[in-house]
């Protein structure tokens, strides 16, 4: 317990070294949810998914649940631009290995000069690779990290980049009570048109619990959110209700974002298949984003 507090004490420190640093952040394609089923919950549920992208929100979920799986998604998000994603997870229940591939189409956007005059148009995306490792340390503690490759072309300019995640999932005496922190997006970018570029560092804490009522899983999950651009500290809160082993319910809220809010969901299991869907309101002059999802198990 000595040893978990401590943990707790340095990561907050590290939010607030974080609150400190400042410049123009780049890839903003790292804050975009992957997976339909967690962005039904305000991006929580990691710890309880059978997908094969539960690490992106938590290096260590991974690990948790013994499973093998191939997960696709399609986010149509803003501005008529869409996200494709494959991911893939294998767990024994000990360790994990995941990796997983994700592409943000921009679609075409005209170009022109200062004057208005339009010169032709260009193409913009960001993709990124991610290889995750999970381990249980201990019997009830759980270390991961993503590692990541990352590309990004805006007109005629573009810019590589590798970045790091660090997730940590510790199961306390508390039957189905979990603590989860997070240091995502930590690393390293080249320039574009000589500007340096910083990644959007985010740092998180959490709780998750799991509830059993008359033979259905309810999960709820919590958590405190550090975003290196926002001296406001972020928060939100998701559910997951189960019902008759095929049925799943999700909503959550997000607290202190600019755009982001309110969220919903739902998905049908059918054997080994999971198909899910999630509905995320922006704002009355933007566009809502729709999730769609497909887990297959092994």
């Amino acid at each position: 317990m000595k040893k978990l507090i401590m943990a707790v004490i340095l990561m907050l420190i590290a939010m607030n070294i974080m609150a400190e640093v400042d410049g123009d952040r780049g890839f903003q394609m790292l804050r975009i949810l992957t997976d339909a089923a967690s962005a039904g919950q305000a991006g929580s549920g990691a710890v309880n998914s059978v997908s094969g992208f539960n690490y992106l929100d938590n290096a260590a979920a991974g690990a948790l649940t013994r499973v093998k799986a191939v997960s696709f998604s399609q986010n149509m998000w803003l501005f008529d631009t869409s996200m494709s994603n494959v991911g893939y997870r294998n767990s024994n229940g000990r360790k994990s290995f995941g990796f997983a591939i994700r592409y943000l189409d921009y679609g075409t956007i005209e170009n022109r000069t200062d004057q208005g005059i339009e010169t032709g148009e260009y193409h913009p995306m960001d993709m990124n690779i991610v290889f995750n490792l999970g381990y249980r340390i201990f019997s009830s503690h759980y270390l991961g990290v993503n590692l990541r490759g990352l590309y990004e072309k805006i007109d005629d300019s573009s810019a590589t980049g590798i970045s790091a995640d660090l997730g940590y999932v510790y199961q306390t005496p508390i039957r189905d009570l979990k603590l989860l922190a997070t240091f995502k997006n930590f690393g390293k970018t080249s320039k574009m048109d000589e500007e340096n570029i910083d990644l959007p560092l985010t740092m998180e804490l959490g709780l998750s619990k799991d509830f059993d009522i008359s033979g259905n899983r309810f999960s709820a999950e919590t958590r405190v959110i550090k975003d290196i651009d926002n001296d406001e500290l972020k928060g939100a809160i998701g559910a997951e209700a189960q019902l008759y082993k095929r049925l799943l319910l999700r909503a959550g809220y997000k607290i202190n974002y600019e755009l982001e809010s309110f969220s919903c969901g739902f998905g049908v299991r059918l054997r080994r298949v999971e198909i899910n869907y999630s509905y995320n309101p922006i704002n009355e002059e933007l566009d809502d984003v729709h999730f769609l999802g497909l887990n297959l198990k092994f």
